[in-house]
């Protein structure tokens, strides 16, 4: 018997690199390939780039410089994917075998133009001397000629070719001739959608559902069917009509099926959670709508610094004894921007004294400014909020994945901020029911309404909830375009903005026929029916309708008529039907925020103003002229007796793309995950009875009216040598539809000349205006 010794096993050692150093890798060798083939095409490449080049020049021909293209394009996707670190994307092959098509359909158009041969009993002696026969295709076209030019002749090879490369571009495209008809359809309503036509490059890699997040966001994932409820009429969508083999498809799938796995190469069916019930959109396909992930926001990490406390205690304390003034000192309560000292009076103080010496205060502190509240709501003290020598930023992220938050019980939670003693502020917007935002620029009220906005994507899918954003400042909420939740593109043109107000009178008019015929008070009511019903049809689930104004001062100059009445009968009703303002102002006097806006709004924040008038108009109080601007800002609601300091959430801009990036990216090429509705911004159809509100719209008046205004209107720039729109509103008492659409038709007319600027237009009468008297 012999013995062996077992011999040591040694380990082969092993690069093992994480999925970022590969993606580096790949992007360094892209480029750099890309760069060499370049050098390649213009002869800088050596040895090495005449044989590359040569290769290429006689496989492709006149296209040989695709290879470069290509490398780049792969050197610019693959950073993109590390940019975008919560996607994981895998290469979709049908991308692929499209190019491939595309570009062998292209060789033969080439070989088509500039043939290798003229007479094809040839053939065997261009087998044997290729490189002598040099023409635009290269050996792909010369592959080609013979085969499906020479068999099918001229004009058939041109058909056979061009049926290759369409096919290719639908492959490559993403899309089926179904989709691409129907947009060339839809393109003179609305022009944007051209660009529907283009593929993206960017969407090279196909998305799939596994979004790592080192904190993974906790709400639940919400199983959606778009659209469930598209009022009356219903929103046409931008894509045409939905065929009816998918309406069929839509009818098949009311009964519950069982979840199914995700097919690997579709990209638009996402996974359906085994524990969720299994929901079925109108293409027949399952859909979970996934909520942003917080790891997409920042969290804040710095605590605020409140200085010397005792030190502070003793500076308060010996000056108001200066002024006769006994005080006892209670405890410190430190937020993120103020700390406020509390202290209580001995018996027989004025708290109206402690107030008048605010200043003297502020000066032995060294303070910015201090604000004085007495009483404190609820207690026996009075508060003296003093400004934090190290501000503590708050973050969107540290509310939104709190306790709080994610198990709010009222529908549409807004994160407000936190208070003076750090605590979470949540309000529910449909308790509010409606808001008031005014501040002045830079004091935050921009951003807090993007927190806003940003608390309710976390929350709602585009079933749930539906946006209408106005921007009259066309730079803040352009962000949203494209997120599925929008009725209609951000508007920032003040017409379709009155439109758009006009719109949501008649949707609040249309809901409530809905709650009266199926006898229900509120929305809320209605919606649980709706969840129970036999037939989603008749009963489909209700929105909520978020309506969101940036700068209302802008469309109260121009219409002070129209908007005003609209906003008010708006506050007053559409609270029950599921239906919220939020409004948004620069400028809180009389002229903007008017008493009957007022009394319909009782909740509203006030960011840093200029004046105490100011702080009056929207507070009906003093203070906000003393608060420290970036976020600071004081909330008054039905649910407090007092107004409430708070420190806003802060998101930035880089926050806000990416939260949009990943709707988006959800919506993919799914035409039906969206709200839009074109009628959102068109005049309305149905004349509307508000009470204060003067009808101007064309619609509305008789013919002859409209043409004595409209001759009033040009004897008005005749006399005055100019025109403008402010001027006719000014002289006429029309609003600001009507005088652009006076102006319109005047340069169409060639009564004025084209817009200058903020410069009125000029103006050129007509002979026979001269030859009657005119000036």
């Amino acid at each position: 018997m012999s013995w062996k010794l077992p011999l040591p096993k040694i380990k082969t050692p092993s690069l093992d690199l994480d999925i970022q150093s590969k993606y580096s890798f790949f992007v360094i060798l892209s480029i750099a390939l890309g760069l060499l083939l370049y050098l390649s095409l213009i002869g800088l490449a050596g040895q090495f780039g005449e044989i590359v080049n040569e290769f290429f020049r006689e496989v492709l021909g006149r296209i040989s410089f695709f290879p470069t293209f290509v490398a780049f394009i792969i050197g610019i996707l693959l950073v993109r994917i590390q940019r975008r670190q919560y996607l994981i994307e895998e290469l979709n092959t049908k991308l692929i075998f499209g190019i491939i098509l595309m570009v062998v359909a292209t060789c033969g158009f080439l070989s088509l133009m500039s043939p290798p041969v003229t007479d094809f009993e040839y053939w065997g002696t261009i087998i044997e001397e290729p490189s002598k026969n040099k023409f635009g295709g290269g050996v792909v076209g010369y592959v080609l000629f013979p085969g499906i030019l020479g068999f099918f002749g001229n004009f058939g090879g041109f058909v056979i070719l061009a049926s290759i490369f369409i096919y290719g571009f639908f492959l490559f495209s993403l899309k089926t001739p179904y989709e691409f008809v129907n947009t060339i359809k839809a393109i003179p309503g609305n022009p944007s959608l051209v660009w529907n036509l283009i593929p993206d490059i960017f969407e090279f890699w196909q998305k799939q559902t596994d979004i790592p997040s080192e904190t993974p966001s906790p709400l639940p994932d919400v199983p959606i069917i778009i659209p469930a409820y598209s009022g009356t009429p219903t929103p046409s969508s931008p894509f045409g009509d939905i065929p009816e083999d998918i309406k069929r498809e839509k009818d098949k799938s009311k009964d519950k099926e069982k979840p199914e796995k995700k097919s690997k190469g579709d990209v638009n069916v996402l996974p359906v959670m085994d524990n969720k019930e299994s929901l079925v959109n109108l293409a027949g396909q399952k859909f979970i709508w996934k909520l942003p992930p917080f790891n997409l926001i920042q969290e804040s990490t710095i605590k605020s610094d409140s200085g010397n406390v005792e030190e502070n205690k003793a500076i308060i304390q010996k000056t108001l004894a200066s002024f006769n003034v006994e005080v006892e000192m209670k405890d410190v309560v430190t937020g993120p921007t103020v700390s406020q000292y509390q202290l209580k009076p001995s018996s027989g103080v004025k708290l109206s004294v402690i107030d008048t010496l605010s200043s003297n205060i502020a000066l032995e502190l060294a303070a910015q400014t201090i604000r004085i509240e007495a009483p404190i709501a609820g207690k026996s003290l009075v508060g003296i909020e003093i400004p934090n020598k190290t501000k503590s930023t708050v973050r969107l992220r540290n509310i939104l994945q709190t306790k709080d938050f994610l198990e709010f019980k009222d529908n549409l939670p807004v994160a407000v901020g936190l208070d003076i003693g750090g605590h979470n502020l949540i309000y529910s917007l449909a308790k509010m029911p409606h808001l008031l935002v005014a501040g002045s620029t830079g004091s935050g009220k921009s951003v807090w309404i993007n927190s806003m906005l940003l608390s309710l994507l976390y929350k709602y899918s585009p079933r749930d909830l539906q946006l209408i954003l106005v921007d009259m400042k066309r730079v803040e909420l352009k962000l949203y375009d494209g997120i599925p939740h929008l009725l209609t593109p951000v508007i920032t043109d003040a017409e379709k903005a009155i439109n758009s107000l006009k719109w949501a009178v008649l949707e609040m008019e249309t809901r409530y026929k809905l709650l009266e015929r199926f006898g229900k008070r509120s929305i809320g009511e209605y919606n649980e029916l709706a969840r129970t019903a036999n037939q989603p049809d008749e009963a489909p689930i209700v929105p909520y309708t978020v309506f969101v104004i940036d700068e209302l001062g802008d469309l109260m100059m121009l219409a002070k008529n129209e908007v005003e009445p609209m906003i008010v009968r708006l506050t007053q009703m559409s609270r029950a039907v599921g239906i919220h303002i939020v409004l948004g102002t620069q400028r809180p006097d009389t002229q903007v925020v008017t008493g009957l806006i007022k009394a319909n709004i009782p909740t509203r924040i006030a960011f840093a103003v200029a004046s105490q008038i100011d702080s009056r108009v929207i507070l009906d109080q003093a203070g906000a002229e003393k608060l420290l601007g970036q976020g600071d800002g004081m909330l008054m609601s039905p649910s407090t007796m007092k107004a409430v300091r708070f420190q806003g959430a802060y998101v930035d801009e880089k926050e806000v793309k990416d939260c949009i990036d990943f709707i988006k990216n959800q919506v993919g090429d799914n035409y039906f995950l969206n709200n839009f509705n074109s009628e959102v911004t068109e005049p309305p159809r149905t004349k509307l009875n508000i009470p204060g509100m003067k009808p101007m719209d064309g619609d509305n008046f008789e013919e002859g009216l409209i043409d004595d205004i409209y001759e009033k209107a040009k004897q008005t720039i005749f006399l005055k040598g100019m025109a403008s729109t402010s001027l006719l509103q000014t002289a006429l008492g029309i609003g600001y539809p009507r005088a652009r659409k006076f102006i319109e038709r005047m340069e169409d007319e060639g009564i004025v000349g084209p817009a200058n600027g903020s410069k009125p237009r000029d103006v050129y009468p007509p002979d026979e205006y001269y030859e009657g008297g005119g000036v």
